[in-house]
């Protein structure tokens, strides 16, 4: 979870603070109908949104979003969907692929990170994964 701010993409006087869920298996982001009306957003257009055994139509509307490392996002399409409890925002992978989004986890924390753009350098932890899962399995019976 992350706090954010949501703001109407033509109205940036009226901003909204909002818990954003992060979800990987989300293709789109969206905000509750309770956020758009607060923000009095304009629908710009309607889709049809598949879901885990269903579907239903929703509206896309234009909002900005700030995070709370700096980045802003301006006139990002998302969608007005109701959400799981306690949650204001979805963070989906239209916006999640806009940069790097790294997980890690150690010391029973999870820590993960956000910058867009994405950095010219990837990270790719392969090779060390190797040596720790070959570690990991060597034992002796």
């Amino acid at each position: 979870m992350t706090e954010a701010e949501v703001s109407n993409a033509t109205q940036y006087q009226n901003i909204v603070k909002v818990r954003a869920l992060w979800d990987t298996g989300a293709m789109l982001s969206a905000v509750t109908p309770e956020i758009a009306e607060k923000l009095n957003l304009v629908s710009t257009n309607r889709i049809k949104v598949n879901g885990i055994g269903n579907y239903s139509i929703a509206d896309v509307v234009m909002v900005s979003i700030r995070l709370p490392n700096l980045v802003e996002l301006k006139n990002a399409r998302i969608l007005v969907l109701n959400l799981v409890k306690d949650v204001d925002m979805l963070i989906g992978m239209d916006i999640i692929r806009l940069g790097d989004f790294s997980i890690s986890n150690g010391a029973g924390k999870t820590l993960f990170t956000f910058a867009m753009p994405p950095f010219e350098s990837k990270t790719d932890l392969y090779e060390k994964a190797l040596e720790v899962n070959k570690r990991n399995t060597e034992w002796n019976p």
